[in-house]
């Protein structure tokens, strides 16, 4: 009998020091895990970057509003951050991916326009303070012509240095492409104030 107990006393023993290894490896790996060690590099992105990063391919906007609000943020962020010529011809590109083909037919020196209203209001000390969807919900859709349209109304904050705000409210024409059938601009108009 005491070789019994003895035997069971042992596996018990065994069993214990397994668990207690098991725990300790446990809360080693819980606590190093998450640390990174010191040559890892950490980054923030930056309002520039996050404009910069967009992939228009593998997630371009939902809906026209949110075509509409890309476009707002963007222009927010040329008027008001400073960043490299690179990453001003990426958020230019960007803007170039939203707009209706035809627009971009029209206007053969788009990207070039942008650049001299951005570097013009800057240097006047224009910034995009806000903007906001002044529609509730999504657009009513109209066929015209074969093609799928709407209208987006935003209004822009627009601050001068500090001489204050002011208000434009702007209707955004939005085609959808036949190819993809994503939401462009096809134009906008500044609307008079109501």
């Amino acid at each position: 009998m005491e070789k019994g107990s003895t035997g069971s006393a042992i596996i018990k023993s065994i069993i214990l020091v397994v668990l207690g290894a098991i725990i300790v490896l446990g809360l080693y790996l819980l606590f190093t895990r998450n640390h990174k060690t010191p040559t890892e590099e950490t980054y923030n992105l930056t309002v520039v970057d996050e404009i910069t990063t967009t992939n228009l391919e593998k997630d371009y906007p939902a809906s026209a509003r949110k075509v509409v609000e890309l476009y707002a943020r963007t222009m927010q962020i040329l008027y008001k951050e400073d960043y490299s010529d690179e990453q001003e011809n990426k958020m230019i590109d960007i803007l170039m991916g939203i707009m209706d083909d035809e627009l971009l037919t029209n206007n053969l020196n788009f990207a070039s326009s942008i650049k001299s209203e951005v570097t013009g209001r800057k240097a006047e000390d224009y910034s995009i303070s806000n903007y906001v969807m002044t529609q509730a919900r999504e657009p009513e859709e109209i066929n015209v012509d074969g093609r799928m349209m709407c209208t987006v109304e935003c209004l822009f904050s627009l601050r001068h240095g500090s001489n204050g705000t002011s208000a434009n409210y702007y209707e955004f024409i939005m085609r959808r492409d036949v190819a993809t059938g994503n939401w462009k601009i096809l134009g906008w108009t500044l609307k008079a104030e109501e």
